[in-house]
């Protein structure tokens, strides 16, 4: 699958940005802000290794030519 680099940027820096207010905010129930920070911190990981493997492919694919 095809993932254009700048929504991989997109998404990295909005989810991480979303992490970081929700780190500083106080929450009633610390179990649901541990399980918010879980998941954005993955979809950052997730869009980070996305963004590095598609650099590496397109640098790949420039040398084959």
């Amino acid at each position: 699958m095809k993932i254009n680099k700048d929504l991989a940027d997109a998404v990295m820096m909005v989810s991480f940005i979303i992490l970081v207010l929700v780190g500083t905010t106080t929450f009633d129930n610390e179990v649901t802000k541990n399980v918010t920070m879980g998941v954005l911190g993955l979809i950052t990981v997730a869009m980070l290794v996305s963004r590095i493997t598609g650099s590496s492919r397109k640098n790949e694919n420039e040398e084959a030519f």
